[in-house]
């Protein structure tokens, strides 16, 4: 539906004229407006699912935002655009999603998951949740702080060793008060990346593994399995077991080998 709504947009009247040639009947008005409306309503769910399909967003705090993204762009689209024929299709989706996913925006560990998640924080948490979430955060830090309690937070170019850390250390109302903090540390930082956003902030980091750890799927075996079809095809039907495995991890990994040639190309 896509390409065929870029050659309305593009190229209609060579679009008709493929048709006039092929004998079959001219796209009406109507017809091409539908098209193009259903592309547009459409396309926001499509990215939407091939978000939380991603292998690189497989993530439990990804589902809140995604799904808040989405029904704000269709809410948008409602009243905002100019629709003739697919405004019950907005209205549906917009029913159909709040009726399958309404919960996520009231369950408290997918909330905390999204704030414990560095693209996101509290940028989409709804506003009565906020104080919540940030409290529960905060609850989670002090609680891991008493599981763990040699992982205090540390700045940098502080020894651990040092007279003065020991001495302050002493007092738990100070511990509190840095552990807490890691918390502000974390929500005020404009660090998105993963590996840079936790850095002396071990309790944060322990909280997102907690909270986003994904499960594990049969995604990526699945993907064997069809890389596997077009190795064990009828021609190649005698491969032993040894050869056939063989074979099917040189293909799966054969962006590793496209990766490591470039790079010894780049140092020569």
């Amino acid at each position: 539906m896509e390409r065929l709504n870029t050659c309305i947009l593009t190229k209609e009247q060579d679009l008709q004229e493929t048709c006039e040639k092929l004998l079959v009947t001219r796209f009406k008005a109507t017809e091409l407006t539908f098209i193009q409306e259903y592309v547009q309503v459409m396309a926001p769910l499509a990215k939407a699912l091939d978000v939380l399909q991603s292998d690189k967003m497989a993530y439990t705090g990804v589902l809140v935002p995604t799904i808040s993204i989405l029904l704000n762009k269709m809410e948008q689209m409602k009243h905002e655009a100019n629709m003739h024929h697919c405004n019950p299709l907005v209205d549906a989706i917009i029913s159909g999603v709040k009726r399958r996913f309404g919960y996520i925006f009231q369950d408290t560990r997918l909330l905390i998951a999204s704030a414990a998640h560095p693209m996101f924080r509290l940028a989409y948490i709804p506003s009565g949740k906020k104080a919540d979430v940030l409290s529960n955060l905060k609850a989670e830090v002090n609680l891991l702080h008493t599981q763990y309690p040699d992982d205090h937070m540390q700045t940098d170019g502080e020894d651990p060793t040092d007279d003065g850390d020991e001495i302050t250390g002493y007092f738990p109302s100070l511990r509190t008060r840095t552990v807490l903090n890691e918390v502000d540390s974390y929500l005020q930082s404009p660090e998105t990346n993963l590996v840079n956003a936790f850095q002396n902030l071990p309790m944060m980091k322990k909280i997102f593994l907690k909270y986003n750890t994904g499960v594990p799927a049969s995604a990526a075996c699945e993907r064997l399995f069809s890389v596997g079809k077009d190795i064990f095809r009828p021609k190649r039907n005698r491969l032993s077991d040894a050869n056939f495995e063989k074979l099917l991890l040189c293909r799966v990994n054969k962006h590793l080998l496209l990766k490591s040639s470039g790079s010894s190309l780049a140092t020569s």
